[in-house]
Protein backbone atom coordinates (compact mmCIF):
# COMPACT_ATOMS: atom_id res chain seq x y z
CA UNK A 1 0.00 0.00 0.00
CA UNK A 2 2.81 2.31 1.24
CA UNK A 3 4.52 1.56 -2.37
CA UNK A 4 1.85 2.02 -4.31
CA UNK A 5 0.91 5.56 -2.50
CA UNK A 6 4.64 6.59 -2.85
CA UNK A 7 4.43 5.21 -7.06
CA UNK A 8 1.24 7.51 -6.94
CA UNK A 9 2.59 10.61 -5.55
CA UNK A 10 6.06 10.31 -8.07
CA UNK A 11 3.79 9.92 -11.21
CA UNK A 12 1.80 13.30 -9.89
CA UNK A 13 4.85 14.99 -8.98
CA UNK A 14 6.60 14.59 -12.24
CA UNK A 15 3.49 15.44 -14.15
CA UNK A 16 3.69 18.82 -12.13
CA UNK A 17 6.87 19.15 -12.94
CA UNK A 18 7.12 18.31 -16.90
CA UNK A 19 3.85 20.64 -16.77
CA UNK A 20 5.26 23.55 -15.48
CA UNK A 21 7.72 25.72 -17.51
CA UNK A 22 11.40 25.43 -16.65
CA UNK A 23 13.18 28.27 -14.74
CA UNK A 24 16.57 29.32 -15.62
CA UNK A 25 17.11 31.99 -13.97
CA UNK A 26 14.99 34.81 -11.60
CA UNK A 27 11.92 35.54 -13.62
CA UNK A 28 9.53 33.51 -15.25
CA UNK A 29 10.63 32.91 -18.75
CA UNK A 30 8.37 34.63 -20.19
CA UNK A 31 9.57 37.58 -18.54
CA UNK A 32 13.00 36.48 -18.16
CA UNK A 33 13.71 36.50 -21.87
CA UNK A 34 13.05 40.27 -22.46
CA UNK A 35 15.50 40.94 -19.78
CA UNK A 36 17.95 38.96 -21.20
CA UNK A 37 17.46 40.64 -24.61
CA UNK A 38 17.45 44.29 -22.87
CA UNK A 39 14.20 45.36 -24.88
CA UNK A 40 10.36 44.63 -25.27
CA UNK A 41 8.89 44.19 -29.14
CA UNK A 42 5.91 46.17 -29.52
CA UNK A 43 3.77 45.40 -32.35
CA UNK A 44 2.25 48.33 -33.94
CA UNK A 45 0.52 48.89 -37.80
CA UNK A 46 2.38 50.58 -40.43
CA UNK A 47 -0.09 53.49 -40.52
CA UNK A 48 -0.53 56.01 -37.73
CA UNK A 49 -3.54 55.32 -35.53
CA UNK A 50 -3.71 59.23 -33.44
CA UNK A 51 -4.11 59.31 -30.95
CA UNK A 52 -3.40 55.93 -29.79
CA UNK A 53 0.24 56.58 -31.75
CA UNK A 54 1.49 58.65 -34.97
CA UNK A 55 4.46 60.28 -35.56
CA UNK A 56 4.30 64.12 -34.62
CA UNK A 57 5.73 67.67 -36.21
CA UNK A 58 8.63 66.93 -34.52
CA UNK A 59 9.49 63.43 -36.08
CA UNK A 60 8.75 61.43 -33.02
CA UNK A 61 6.41 58.18 -32.45
CA UNK A 62 3.76 59.68 -29.74
CA UNK A 63 0.21 58.83 -28.80
CA UNK A 64 -1.25 56.67 -25.63
CA UNK A 65 0.03 53.33 -26.87
CA UNK A 66 3.32 54.81 -27.52
CA UNK A 67 3.70 56.26 -24.06
CA UNK A 68 2.26 52.89 -22.18
CA UNK A 69 4.27 51.02 -24.47
CA UNK A 70 7.90 52.68 -22.85
CA UNK A 71 5.63 53.00 -19.40
CA UNK A 72 6.00 49.38 -19.71
CA UNK A 73 9.58 48.89 -20.54
CA UNK A 74 10.80 51.08 -17.80
CA UNK A 75 8.50 49.16 -15.58
CA UNK A 76 10.68 46.26 -16.55
CA UNK A 77 14.11 48.04 -16.64
CA UNK A 78 14.48 47.32 -20.70
CA UNK A 79 14.58 49.61 -24.18
CA UNK A 80 11.27 49.51 -26.16
CA UNK A 81 11.29 48.48 -29.56
CA UNK A 82 8.33 49.68 -31.99
CA UNK A 83 8.06 46.40 -34.95
CA UNK A 84 5.84 48.67 -37.48
CA UNK A 85 5.85 46.20 -40.30
CA UNK A 86 2.27 45.33 -40.06
CA UNK A 87 -0.25 46.32 -42.72
CA UNK A 88 -3.30 45.85 -41.47
CA UNK A 89 -4.50 45.26 -37.44
CA UNK A 90 -4.41 41.00 -38.14
CA UNK A 91 -1.29 41.41 -39.41
CA UNK A 92 -0.27 42.74 -35.92
CA UNK A 93 -1.62 39.54 -34.39
CA UNK A 94 -0.08 37.49 -36.80
CA UNK A 95 3.48 39.31 -35.39
CA UNK A 96 2.72 37.75 -32.19
CA UNK A 97 1.68 34.52 -33.31
CA UNK A 98 5.01 34.12 -34.92
CA UNK A 99 7.04 35.52 -31.73
CA UNK A 100 8.34 38.68 -33.98
CA UNK A 101 7.16 40.71 -31.57
CA UNK A 102 6.37 40.53 -27.51
CA UNK A 103 2.95 42.31 -27.22
CA UNK A 104 0.48 44.13 -29.34
CA UNK A 105 -0.66 47.32 -28.66
CA UNK A 106 -2.12 48.64 -31.31
CA UNK A 107 -5.78 50.03 -31.10
CA UNK A 108 -6.09 46.45 -31.43
CA UNK A 109 -10.16 45.36 -31.24
CA UNK A 110 -10.05 42.32 -28.91
CA UNK A 111 -12.50 39.62 -30.86
CA UNK A 112 -13.25 35.96 -30.49
CA UNK A 113 -11.32 35.52 -33.76
CA UNK A 114 -8.53 36.80 -32.46
CA UNK A 115 -8.59 35.30 -29.30
CA UNK A 116 -8.05 31.64 -30.97
CA UNK A 117 -4.70 32.69 -32.16
CA UNK A 118 -3.49 35.02 -29.11
CA UNK A 119 -4.75 36.07 -25.63
CA UNK A 120 -5.84 39.26 -24.73
CA UNK A 121 -5.52 41.50 -21.71
CA UNK A 122 -8.44 43.24 -20.02
CA UNK A 123 -9.20 46.33 -22.38
CA UNK A 124 -7.28 49.32 -21.17
CA UNK A 125 -10.21 51.20 -23.09
CA UNK A 126 -13.78 50.66 -24.51
CA UNK A 127 -15.19 52.50 -27.39
CA UNK A 128 -18.71 52.00 -28.94
CA UNK A 129 -19.33 51.45 -32.60
CA UNK A 130 -20.94 54.13 -34.44
CA UNK A 131 -21.91 55.26 -38.04
CA UNK A 132 -21.81 58.37 -40.83
CA UNK A 133 -25.03 57.89 -42.37
CA UNK A 134 -25.60 60.09 -46.11
CA UNK A 135 -28.14 62.47 -45.34
CA UNK A 136 -29.25 62.60 -49.26
CA UNK A 137 -29.21 58.47 -49.65
CA UNK A 138 -31.12 58.19 -45.81
CA UNK A 139 -33.88 60.74 -47.58
CA UNK A 140 -33.78 59.07 -50.45
CA UNK A 141 -34.14 55.92 -49.22
CA UNK A 142 -38.02 56.05 -48.07
CA UNK A 143 -39.25 59.22 -46.86
CA UNK A 144 -41.74 57.29 -44.15
CA UNK A 145 -39.28 54.73 -42.73
CA UNK A 146 -39.04 55.78 -38.83
CA UNK A 147 -35.23 56.52 -38.56
CA UNK A 148 -34.17 54.19 -36.21
CA UNK A 149 -35.74 51.26 -38.15
CA UNK A 150 -34.24 52.39 -41.11
CA UNK A 151 -30.76 52.01 -39.12
CA UNK A 152 -31.40 48.53 -37.53
CA UNK A 153 -32.58 47.44 -40.81
CA UNK A 154 -30.28 49.13 -43.24
CA UNK A 155 -30.39 47.60 -46.64
CA UNK A 156 -27.91 49.80 -48.70
CA UNK A 157 -23.83 49.37 -48.97
CA UNK A 158 -21.85 50.18 -45.52
CA UNK A 159 -18.26 50.76 -45.76
CA UNK A 160 -15.41 49.64 -43.58
CA UNK A 161 -11.91 48.89 -43.71
CA UNK A 162 -10.57 45.93 -44.86
CA UNK A 163 -8.88 43.33 -43.07
CA UNK A 164 -10.49 44.97 -39.83
CA UNK A 165 -12.45 43.45 -36.87
CA UNK A 166 -15.30 46.06 -38.55
CA UNK A 167 -15.84 43.67 -41.22
CA UNK A 168 -17.11 40.88 -39.25
CA UNK A 169 -18.98 43.75 -36.68
CA UNK A 170 -20.71 44.76 -39.96
CA UNK A 171 -21.59 41.77 -41.17
CA UNK A 172 -23.04 40.54 -38.18
CA UNK A 173 -25.23 44.20 -36.97
CA UNK A 174 -26.20 44.80 -40.42
CA UNK A 175 -27.20 41.80 -41.74
CA UNK A 176 -29.25 43.29 -44.67
CA UNK A 177 -26.90 45.61 -45.66
CA UNK A 178 -24.17 44.90 -48.33
CA UNK A 179 -20.67 45.62 -46.93
CA UNK A 180 -18.08 47.04 -48.89
CA UNK A 181 -14.41 46.91 -47.89
CA UNK A 182 -12.11 49.78 -48.16
CA UNK A 183 -8.25 50.19 -48.07
CA UNK A 184 -8.14 53.11 -45.54
CA UNK A 185 -10.80 55.27 -43.08
CA UNK A 186 -9.81 58.07 -45.71
CA UNK A 187 -11.29 56.20 -48.90
CA UNK A 188 -14.37 54.89 -46.88
CA UNK A 189 -15.12 58.52 -45.86
CA UNK A 190 -14.62 60.08 -49.78
CA UNK A 191 -16.97 57.16 -50.89
CA UNK A 192 -19.47 58.65 -48.39
CA UNK A 193 -19.63 62.04 -49.35
CA UNK A 194 -19.62 61.30 -53.06
CA UNK A 195 -22.50 59.05 -52.88
CA UNK A 196 -21.49 55.30 -53.52
CA UNK A 197 -22.13 54.28 -50.09
CA UNK A 198 -24.93 55.13 -47.97
CA UNK A 199 -22.82 54.89 -44.59
CA UNK A 200 -19.39 54.42 -43.07
CA UNK A 201 -18.90 52.53 -39.86
CA UNK A 202 -16.21 52.90 -37.58
CA UNK A 203 -15.77 53.22 -33.91
CA UNK A 204 -16.87 56.74 -31.99
CA UNK A 205 -13.27 57.98 -32.00
CA UNK A 206 -12.67 57.25 -35.68
CA UNK A 207 -15.80 59.02 -36.26
CA UNK A 208 -15.93 62.06 -33.66
CA UNK A 209 -12.37 62.79 -34.30
CA UNK A 210 -13.39 63.19 -38.35
CA UNK A 211 -15.91 65.54 -37.17
CA UNK A 212 -13.74 67.65 -35.19
CA UNK A 213 -11.41 67.99 -37.79
CA UNK A 214 -14.19 68.52 -40.73
CA UNK A 215 -17.34 69.48 -39.09
CA UNK A 216 -18.27 70.81 -42.20
CA UNK A 217 -19.40 67.38 -43.00
CA UNK A 218 -22.35 67.39 -40.65
CA UNK A 219 -24.14 68.98 -43.69
CA UNK A 220 -24.02 66.21 -45.36
CA UNK A 221 -23.92 63.19 -42.77
CA UNK A 222 -25.76 62.22 -40.19
CA UNK A 223 -24.25 60.61 -36.65
CA UNK A 224 -25.18 57.54 -35.32
CA UNK A 225 -23.17 56.26 -32.37
CA UNK A 226 -24.80 52.69 -30.57
CA UNK A 227 -24.49 52.79 -26.59
CA UNK A 228 -24.67 49.33 -26.46
CA UNK A 229 -22.35 48.04 -29.49
CA UNK A 230 -18.91 47.83 -27.57
CA UNK A 231 -15.48 47.69 -29.19
CA UNK A 232 -12.80 46.50 -26.28
CA UNK A 233 -9.18 47.62 -27.14
CA UNK A 234 -6.70 45.91 -25.42
CA UNK A 235 -2.92 44.08 -25.44
CA UNK A 236 -2.16 40.92 -26.83
CA UNK A 237 0.86 38.48 -26.50
CA UNK A 238 1.11 34.66 -27.72
CA UNK A 239 -0.76 32.07 -26.17
CA UNK A 240 2.16 30.86 -24.16
CA UNK A 241 2.90 33.55 -22.61
CA UNK A 242 0.63 33.65 -19.65
CA UNK A 243 2.62 35.36 -16.97
CA UNK A 244 3.33 38.30 -19.42
CA UNK A 245 -0.25 38.63 -19.68
CA UNK A 246 -0.66 38.58 -15.82
CA UNK A 247 1.99 41.02 -15.66
CA UNK A 248 0.39 43.23 -17.94
CA UNK A 249 -2.96 42.98 -16.12
CA UNK A 250 -1.31 44.12 -13.24
CA UNK A 251 -0.20 46.89 -14.54
CA UNK A 252 -3.06 48.28 -16.31
CA UNK A 253 -4.48 47.42 -12.59
CA UNK A 254 -2.10 49.83 -11.06
CA UNK A 255 -2.82 52.45 -13.62
CA UNK A 256 -6.05 52.03 -13.17
CA UNK A 257 -7.17 53.32 -16.94
CA UNK A 258 -9.75 55.90 -17.24
CA UNK A 259 -10.67 56.68 -20.21
CA UNK A 260 -12.88 57.11 -23.06
CA UNK A 261 -13.53 58.30 -26.18
CA UNK A 262 -14.12 62.30 -25.68
CA UNK A 263 -11.45 62.21 -22.57
CA UNK A 264 -8.94 60.66 -25.29
CA UNK A 265 -9.31 63.20 -27.92
CA UNK A 266 -8.86 65.56 -25.71
CA UNK A 267 -6.00 64.57 -23.97
CA UNK A 268 -4.14 64.10 -27.19
CA UNK A 269 -6.18 66.84 -29.36
CA UNK A 270 -2.35 68.58 -31.04
CA UNK A 271 -2.16 64.78 -32.19
CA UNK A 272 -4.34 63.93 -33.84
CA UNK A 273 -4.96 67.65 -35.52
CA UNK A 274 -1.90 67.52 -37.23
CA UNK A 275 -3.33 66.66 -40.30
CA UNK A 276 -1.47 63.54 -41.38
CA UNK A 277 -3.60 60.64 -43.08
CA UNK A 278 -5.04 57.99 -41.38
CA UNK A 279 -4.21 54.35 -42.14
CA UNK A 280 -5.48 51.14 -42.31
CA UNK A 281 -7.92 49.62 -40.13
CA UNK A 282 -8.38 50.28 -36.20
CA UNK A 283 -9.37 46.98 -34.59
Amino acid sequence: MYKKLMTICLIVGAIILFALPALSGEFHPGIEQIKKRGKIVIAMTKADQPPFFMVNKKGELDGLDVRMAKDIARELGVAVEFNRTAKTFDDVVELIVRKEADVAISKLSKTMKRAEKVLFTRPYIVLRKGLLVNRLKMAQADADDDPIEFIVHMKGEIGVIASSSYVGFAHRMFPEATIKEFSTWDDVISALLDGPILAAFYDELEIKKIIRMRPSMLIDVQTVIFKDAKDPIAMAVSWDNTHLLFWLNEYLETRNFDLDADKLLSKYSKIFSSGDKQGAEKE
